[in-house]
């Protein structure tokens, strides 16, 4: 009988394979490089009045340049930033004729002066450094001038859009431990480097500030002692008024959002069912509006608004449901929204980018679906006509492209659990597949959505059917889903993934003898637990960069967690260091790691300061010792994520390999 038994397994197995390989084979496999090389279009914006385009695009040395076009009429692109040795990172416009731009060395930690932020003409000229990645700016070499470059720790907040080459600049003040102090506004020239400070009678603790229509600073966001305080003031120049004091964490607070064209305030605030709403402020009576302006029935409404940078009025609103979507409030921007989503292929998000949205004739569109990475589209207003731009990706066929669907499903306590499934092309919905359990990182922050994704495609084409559940803990949701997480690492959140696998498996998505586990930064760290806190679920599991002993995130100095953080909010959210040592020793993959039974790749950037390398090089010692099949990899020069498309294709590539042995037997 056991014989028998034996037999039954293989043949089940072999048949399973045979049915993946037939899978694999519907369309070619998209090599690796497909999904580390960097896009053609990194990203493009378009300028106030609609006149040009800018665009981050990879040069044939693999850095990042900027480069621009004009649109009336469509013009040859050229190239207005470019380096060596640096990538262009980002870049906005100022006006029609002048932009800012930042440059970084590539790399994982940027040297003294590495990096820097820039203004330019949009035909290349007149270019001038404004702030540099130094200490301090000392005199021009060869005169007693003063420099007027700002120093490390300024960036640029926004441009102005009122006729002047000027932008919104912010300094980080930070104390003796390098904890965020409190943050400085003022008003920068591009042409001429004066400075001009907004910040005199800031309130204390000052982190955020919100701006009238006029451009002047009305209310500011502070954290003092592990709590927020609102300030307004009724005119500009006047003192500042307390309007609201609360924990930041606690169940009545809201954050500001803007400032409307008639002074009146809106606010993010958690609505009746427990998602985040707009709503209106007073700050005479200092209560926020009953009913809200917008919102949306089962998601927080994490709004970017869409201001016309001419008239001041909030005209839309871009956010996320299960997939980006857009929101006019100005009847003629709702129907360009219409015929654009009517024009583009069926199950497009289409988002609209404009400045001066009420009068422009050009309108930039990125159009993006599950299996498409992204396109750029020019919508002439006065043509009523669509110009294709360019793809982020072009390389990508989309019909080797996994679909992608949404579900929400019932946690073993009842608590509902969103979760995303991507399908490999040509896989049926009730075939049973070997399927990667994909773990977002954060954990408190939003993993996904119904658009394309790099490395959910990537294992969707090599036949896996890949699982997202938004576990609790994840932001986005509701304010249910997110406090349900509150120290519940390598528990109930562990449990979530755990009871996916399950709903998948009961409806023949998956084979639940055939799941690997696999995550970066907390998803690495929800890897490495998953065979601990739910052993039997998972073959195989792979971490990056992910955490291992949860009391090194309290005790390493020379990580980027600050003090106000292990202070007010990780005792709160993960756990009081001393209090609850036992259970988060109970959550440490570290302390637990003789418990693992199932191969593991670990892998780890060398320079990585959110979770230093000392997390992975202590658990592989210990694992080494307990006997646990492990491969481990290390890419010194990399930090939380990759900069190298090489490194990350060698990941990829020994993940590959790693599946293919332990979820399918071969060698």
């Amino acid at each position: 009988m056991k014989a028998r038994s034996l037999f039954e397994k293989w043949a089940t197995m072999f048949v399973a394979c045979l049915a993946f390989t037939a899978l694999r084979a519907v369309a070619a496999v998209p090599p690796i490089e497909d999904f580390t090389r960097h896009p053609a279009i990194d990203s493009a914006t378009i300028s106030p009045s609609g006149k040009r385009l800018a665009l981050l695009m990879f040069a044939p040395s693999g850095l990042r340049r900027a480069v621009v076009m004009n649109l009336d009429p469509v013009g040859e692109g050229r190239v207005v930033a470019e380096y060596g040795d640096a990538d262009v990172t980002s870049v906005r416009w100022i006006g029609d004729d002048r932009l800012v731009y930042e440059a970084f060395k590539r790399g994982a930690e940027v040297d003294d002066g590495g990096a820097g932020t820039f203004a330019v003409d949009h035909d290349g000229g007149a270019q001038r450094q404004l702030i540099a990645w130094r200490r301090s700016i000392g005199e021009i070499p060869g005169t007693r001038i003063v420099a007027r470059i700002l120093p490390y720790g300024w960036s640029v907040r926004s441009s102005i859009d009122d006729g002047s080459n000027d932008v919104f600049v912010y300094r980080n003040v930070r104390d003796s431990v390098g904890d965020l102090k409190n943050v400085e506004l003022a008003r920068l020239s591009t042409t001429n480097g004066t400075l001009r400070t907004l910040s005199e009678g800031m309130p204390e603790g000052t982190r955020r500030w919100l701006l009238d229509p006029q451009r002047e600073p009305r209310m500011v966001d502070a954290y003092r002692g592990g709590r927020e305080h609102l300030y307004w003031r009724k005119t500009a120049g006047a003192a500042w008024d307390e309007v609201a004091d609360f924990d930041p964490l606690g169940d009545a607070d809201f954050s500001p959002w803007f400032i409307g064209d008639k002074n009146e305030v809106y606010v993010s605030a958690t609505s009746a069912n427990g998602t985040d709403a707009l709503y209106r402020f007073d700050p005479v009576a200092k209560r926020v509006e009953a009913d809200p302006v917008i919102g949306v029935t089962g998601f927080d409404l994490d709004a970017g608004r869409v201001v016309d940078t001419q008239t001041g009025r909030l005209v839309g609103v871009h956010f996320t449901t299960d997939r980006p979507t857009s929101y006019w409030f100005d009847e003629a921007l709702q129907k360009i929204q219409n015929g654009v989503d009517a024009a583009l292929p069926k199950g497009r998000s289409n988002r609209i980018a404009c400045s001066r949205c009420e009068s422009t004739r050009f309108f930039l569109i990125h159009s993006s679906s599950d299996r498409q990475p992204g396109e750029y589209f020019l919508f002439d207003r006065k043509k009523a006509s669509l110009e294709f731009v360019g793809a982020s990706r072009p390389w990508i066929n989309e019909a080797t492209q996994g679909t992608r669907t949404f579900d929400r499903i019932k946690a073993r306590d009842g608590l509902e659990v969103p979760v995303y499934v991507t399908h490999p092309p040509g896989a049926a919905v009730d075939q049973a597949l070997p399927a990667i359990m994909l773990v977002h990182g954060g954990p408190y922050m939003r993993g996904s959505n119904l658009q394309w994704e790099v490395e959910a495609q990537f294992f969707a084409s090599r036949g896996y059917r890949v699982l997202q559940p938004e576990f609790r803990g994840t932001v986005g949701y509701g304010q249910r889903l997110f406090k349900a997480g509150w120290k519940e690492w390598g528990r109930a959140m562990q449990d979530d993934l755990a009871d996916t696998v399950k709903w998948a498996a009961d409806r023949h998505l998956i084979d639940p003898a055939r799941v690997c586990i696999v995550g970066a930064s907390y998803g690495g760290y929800a890897a490495l637990m998953g065979p601990i806190s739910t052993p039997g679920v998972y073959r195989c599991a792979a971490s990056f960069a992910g955490v291992t002993d949860i009391d090194l995130m309290y005790s390493i100095h020379w990580s980027d967690f600050s003090e106000d953080s292990r202070r007010y909010w990780m005792p709160v959210m993960l756990g009081d260091r001393k209090t609850d040592a036992a259970r988060l020793a109970a959550a440490s993959p570290l302390k637990r790691v003789a418990e693992i039974k199932i191969p593991v790749l670990l892998a780890h950037g060398g320079v990585d300061r959110r979770v230093p390398i000392e997390h992975a090089r202590k658990f592989a010692s210990a694992a080494k010792d307990a006997h646990v099949p492990l491969e481990q990899v290390e890419y010194l020069e990399e930090g939380h994520g990759f900069f190298d498309p090489a490194n990350h294709t060698d990941y990829y590539q020994r993940l590959e390999k790693f599946l293919e042995k332990a979820l399918l037997g071969m060698q």
